[in-house]
This record gives C-alpha cells, sequence and structure tokens, in this order.
C-alpha cells in the first residue's frame, strides 16, 4: 500500500483553513498553561480560560472546568485499571462487560439492557460506516474522508425506521453491508430499504448519497469519464438546495433528498440541507432513535461485551486517525511550531493529564467559537475531554511504534484498550441518559479525525522528532490495519445478519 500523499487528503468538514486557526488557538494554551504558577490548579487554569476565550460567567466556566478535569481522571483509572487486567490476562472485552454490570447495579435490567442495545446498536452502524469511509474498492485506506455523508446517511435510516416503526410497516432501511465475496467497490449501496417479509430480500430500493460542499461537486463526484452517472440502479440522494441542479445534469436518473416517498414505499425521511447536517450532529448526541426491546440480565452482558467488541476496532481507527495526523503535518510543516519542554516532558514520562485537559479545552473552544465547526457547538465538555484523551493516549502508542519498542500488533491492541476505556466512561456517563446514544456513532468518526489533528500537533509540540516519530508510527500501523479491515468486513457481515435477526427482519 502507498503511503499517505498530505496534498491528497480532502476531509469534507475540516479544512486545512480550520487547522491552521486550531493549532494557533492549542499553542496558545499550551503555552499558557506550560507558564502558569505551581499553585494554580490544573482546573483553576481551565477556568480562566472558559471565562476567557468564550466569556462565560464564573459558575458555568467552573462547572466546565471542573467535569474536563474529571472526565480525564476517571479516563485515565479506567485505562490503568484495563491494562493492569490485561496483563492478568483478563480480555479487554470481559474487562468492559464487568465494569458496566457494576455500573448498572441497583437499576433497571430492562431500562439498562435498551440503553445498551441502543449503543451496541450506534456502534455497530458506526464502524460499518467507518469501514466504508477508510477503504477503497482495492481494500486499501482511502483517503477521501466523506464526513457529511456519513451523517446524512445514518439521519435518513434513522428517520425512515422510527417512521416505519410508528406505522408498524413492514419496510426498513439500512446503511448496506456488503454480502459474501463483496466489496465497498464501485456503485455499491449506501443504504437501501427492504421487504422483512420478502424471502429473496431483494433490496426494494437503494441509494447513492452524495452531500458534497455544493452542486457542482456533487455532479463531479457522480460523473464517469465519459461525464454519465456512474451509479446504475440507484437513486441518488442529495442535498435539499442541490436536488435542481443536479437533477438537470443527469436527466435520466431519479436525484432526491429523501428515502422513500415511492410508488412502493409511501412514506419515507425528509430532506437534508448541508448546512442542516452540522444541526443533526448536535440532535444525535443527545437522542437515541434505535428501536428499543427488553433485554433479560444475560442478555445485558452479552450486549456489554458486543458493545467492548465494537469499541475496540482499532484497525479502522488507525486508518482515519492518520488523516487527521496527515493534516496536523501539513499545517506544522507550513508555518513551524514552538517545541514546548512540558509537552515532551508530558509525553515521555506519561505524567500528562494536564496534557489532556488543555488539548480537551481547546477542542471545546474551537468547537464553540467555530474554529472546528466539524464539532457541533454544545457538544458536553465530557465527550470532548474523553477524545482528547484517546488522542494523546495514542500519539504515545504511535511513538512506540515507530520506535520499535511495540510491535503493530501490539500497537493495535493498545489502540484497542483506549477507545474501550472511552466508551467505558462514556456508557457509565449514559446511565441517567445525560449522553444519548447517537454519541457513540459521532465519535468514532468525526472524533477520531479531529483527535488526530490534535494529537498530531501536541506531537510536533515535544520536538520535530518526536512528531515524525508519531507520524511515522501511525503509517505502520495503517499498513497493519489493512489486514485488520479485511478481517472486520465478515465481522461487520456478522454483525448485520444478527441484528437483522433480534428484529424479526
Amino acid at each position: 500500500m502507498e503511503e499517505l500523499n498530505n496534498n491528497d487528503i480532502q476531509l469534507d468538514g475540516l479544512t486545512e483553513k480550520e487547522a491552521k486557526e486550531f493549532k494557533k488557538l492549542l499553542t496558545k494554551l499550551m503555552k499558557s498553561y506550560s507558564s502558569k504558577d505551581e499553585s494554580v490548579s490544573d482546573e483553576e487554569w481551565l477556568k480562566e480560560q472558559f471565562k476567557e476565550e468564550l466569556d462565560l460567567a464564573d459558575e458555568e466556566a467552573g462547572d466546565m472546568a471542573a467535569e474536563t478535569v474529571q472526565a480525564v481522571d476517571e479516563y485515565d483509572a479506567n485505562l490503568k485499571d484495563l491494562n493492569e487486567q490485561c496483563k492478568k490476562g483478563t480480555p479487554k472485552e470481559q474487562w468492559f462487560a464487568n465494569k458496566i454490570s457494576d455500573a448498572a447495579s441497583g437499576l433497571s435490567v430492562v431500562d439498562f439492557g435498551n440503553r445498551l442495545h441502543e449503543i451496541d446498536t450506534a456502534l455497530e452502524n458506526a464502524n460499518a460506516q467507518m469501514l466504508r469511509t477508510v477503504t477503497t474498492k482495492s481494500g486499501d485506506i482511502s483517503r477521501c474522508m466523506n464526513l457529511d455523508g456519513f451523517i446524512a446517511e445514518q439521519h435518513h435510516v434513522n428517520q425512515f425506521n422510527a417512521e416505519a416503526a410508528l406505522r408498524k410497516s413492514n419496510f426498513y432501511a439500512e446503511v448496506k453491508v456488503p454480502g459474501p465475496g463483496e466489496t465497498y467497490g464501485q456503485n455499491s449501496f449506501d443504504v437501501v430499504i427492504r421487504d422483512k417479509l420478502s424471502k429473496s430480500n431483494t433490496p426494494v430500493h437503494q441509494y447513492q448519497f452524495k452531500f458534497c460542499s455544493d452542486a457542482k461537486t456533487t455532479i463531479q463526484e457522480l460523473k464517469d469519464a465519459e461525464g454519465r452517472c456512474r451509479y446504475n440502479n440507484q437513486t441518488i440522494v442529495v442535498p435539499t438546495e442541490q436536488v435542481e441542479e443536479v437533477q438537470k445534469a443527469f436527466p435520466g436518473k431519479t436525484v432526491t433528498d429523501k428515502i422513500g416517498n415511492s410508488d412502493k414505499v409511501n412514506f419515507g425521511s425528509k430532506g437534508l440541507t448541508k448546512d442542516e447536517v452540522k444541526e443533526f450532529q448536535t440532535e444525535a448526541q443527545t437522542q437515541g432513535t434505535a428501536p428499543r426491546i427488553d433485554w433479560n440480565s444475560f442478555e445485558t452482558k452479552q450486549l456489554a461485551m458486543n458493545i467492548g467488541k465494537e469499541a475496540a476496532v482499532s484497525g479502522l481507527y488507525a486508518a482515519a486517525i492518520t488523516t487527521g495526523l496527515s493534516l496536523a503535518e501539513q499545517v506544522v510543516r507550513g508555518e513551524g511550531i514552538d517545541t514546548d519542554k512540558t509537552v515532551e516532558l508530558a509525553l515521555k514520562t506519561g505524567a500528562d493529564a494536564g496534557i489532556k485537559s488543555v488539548v480537551a479545552g481547546a477542542i471545546k473552544i474551537g468547537s464553540e467559537k467555530g474554529i472546528l465547526s466539524i464539532i457541533p457547538k454544545g457538544t458536553p465538555i465530557g465527550v470532548i475531554a474523553n477524545i482528547a484523551c484517546v488522542a494523546i493516549e495514542d500519539v504515545k502508542i504511535f511513538a512506540k511504534v515507530a520506535s520499535g519498542e511495540l510491535t503493530m500488533t501490539q500497537g493495535l491492541e493498545q489502540m484497542g484498550r483506549t477507545t474501550v476505556s472511552m466508551t467505558c466512561g462514556l456508557v457509565c456517563a449514559a446511565k441517567g441518559a445525560a449522553i444519548g446514544a447517537g454519541i457513540f456513532s459521532f465519535i468514532p468518526v468525526v472524533g477520531t479525525f479531529v483527535g488526530g489533528l490534535a494529537g498530531g500537533i501536541v506531537g510536533y509540540m515535544a520536538g520535530s522528532q518526536f512528531g515524525h516519530c508519531v507520524f511515522d508510527g501511525a503509517k505502520k500501523l495503517v499498513k497493519g490495519a489493512v489486514s485488520v479491515v479485511s478481517k472486520v468486513v465478515d465481522k461487520v457481515m456478522d454483525i448485520g445478519r444478527a441484528v437483522m435477526g433480534i428484529f424479526g427482519f
């Protein structure tokens, strides 16, 4: 597999301009943190940054800072415990299930089981989407990451299935997962509608989603070398404001902004504009739209195991993180960056809780100011703190892989642990529905890219040699991830069949 070429990277929703602005913000905060008086706690320092940068009242800034530091501490405690148990031979998935069982103590088995089911479904969907996002038709790692398409697909599928449930319809929509012998290749479907009473299981409708920044770009993406639409036997779904122009470009195709609403299916989803995609990201973090079913205690434990396995699909995340790292390398190479002894010491010794808080603060401030538009305003700081923690932990793993301290297999295993630790903290926080299940399909995609950008910048703050080491280690892991991704194809197909069985499809 060829190495990533920074100039080829296309990440719709996270631009080089935004990356440069975020680098300036993160550098500013890191310098302030490194020069703070030792008598000032991390929480006190962060509180002042939130007050100054976001113009918050004293109490609100204080609460946000306290929640950030607490989330970092909980993450580190979970990761430490997980690593210790893994040394004793306990698989990370089993550790996760045990922790979740403890967290569920005293709660309704049915309610918590339903909650776990929502999260399990969200992670399954996210991993299927991540696989589609990071792989090409040849099975290599793709450099084109169009996040808005991912968000739009899930929006329409969720909305259609919610309406189908209300109508007690036989129809259901799903993100298309390849069948035996298939790949995510040319003319593959993004979304299909099926009839659960159909013995052949042939799709009633199949859709191709294109959510580019404007109609001109969307049309270009749809064209083949001869200027014709390169997607056969499927309806094209685009943002509402692009339907008319795209339809004119392909008069022989059906172009729409929704799924369903046809002569075969008399209901469907509603149109979505490009701008509304961002709004939906926020909604997805506070609402769980997956169907709910009851689970007994045994099934709840099995769900917890499934979630642990889904969270640990590190081969996919390695590929995605590298895109964020590549963007960081591109920005640093173009503008340079000041090294910071505090960062260098923290990354090399592991005493990095303060650095994680700084990164979390920078992502939160960047989100609220529109510097990181890919992270919706209002995203809970606890979620952002966990993204920051994974970013810093993965940076250390990449460096160890590059130096030979860890093999590729060991690196991927440890990356799996970083995401399992994060998921554990968020699931426990989700007990009281503080964090919606939708966040679990938001994090693996959007959070992974932003984490790669932030982690890459921090890596270069520790010195150019360390930064290069981080990126080299990540590239090695991506090469190793290709084989992991190929195995995941079969795993995702098995998951899809299992989910269909659960719902009686």
